[in-house]
């Protein structure tokens, strides 16, 4: 099992998400801790860490995985948009 953390920024990024949609979020979030790697991953190409995205619904998890340290970051939580990826 990996241990996960989580920006402080992503609170922000919560403020406005609906109670159902916040629920899968957390469920998909809570997953990774057992499999960090699941199926419909994407590898983000940012910096030299190891940072993905999983889909849920609208939004996109983004996080970053270090297998060494068994850590899980969540980066962010954002709905699908032109700017997501920025």
């Amino acid at each position: 099992m990996y241990n996960l953390i989580v920006k402080k920024s992503v609170k922000k990024d919560i403020e406005d998400i609906d109670r159902d949609d916040l629920q899968r979020i957390a469920d998909n979030i809570k997953a990774l801790k057992f499999n960090p790697l699941p199926p419909g991953i994407k590898k983000i190409k940012k910096g030299k860490g190891s940072y993905y995205r999983i889909r849920q619904g609208d939004f996109r998890i983004g996080y970053r995985f270090d297998s060494t340290e068994k850590l899980i970051e969540i980066i962010y939580i954002r709905r699908r948009s032109e700017r997501t990826y920025l």
